[in-house]
């Protein structure tokens, strides 16, 4: 493995490593959006029935609470999303580089075999070239 196929395969690994956090972000935001809509439903539904005043903000300082973790979570997932964007540019980057320096070697290793044949074609034509001659002077 050279060393543009292991830039590539590392900027592979970081990615996929952000992709998971991505996900645990996106799964964890998902869940607390999902809990604070079903708190407010039931807290509603509680102050119809007669909720303390005292409970009824005890209530709204935990959802106060989970809308503050959400935030943060959703800040967090805003940064791992570039984090993946510069991630996926920077693979990108790296393919290119890889099939460049990748077509550079396959150019030089076909102007190497073709040198070789050439140099093997002159010994073989100055071999022939001997064998004629001491043939003709031999005769």
């Amino acid at each position: 493995m050279d060393v543009k196929e292991n830039e590539k395969s590392q900027a592979q690994l970081e990615m996929a490593e952000s992709l998971k956090v991505q996900v645990g972000l996106e799964y964890e935001t998902h869940q607390l959006e999902k809990d604070i809509h079903a708190m407010r439903e039931r807290l509603e539904q509680r102050q119809l029935e007669g909720l303390p005043i005292l409970e009824l903000l005890k209530e709204e300082e935990h959802i106060a609470y989970l809308e503050k973790q959400l935030e943060r979570k959703r800040q967090q997932l805003n940064q791992v999303e570039h984090r993946v964007s510069e991630q996926q540019d920077t693979l990108a980057s790296k393919v290119r580089e890889e099939k460049t320096w990748q077509s550079i070697k396959e150019t030089r290793k076909e102007e190497f075999d073709h040198d070789q044949k050439m140099i093997e074609q002159n010994e073989l034509d100055d071999l022939n070239t001997v064998r004629a001659y001491m043939l003709a002077r031999n005769g």
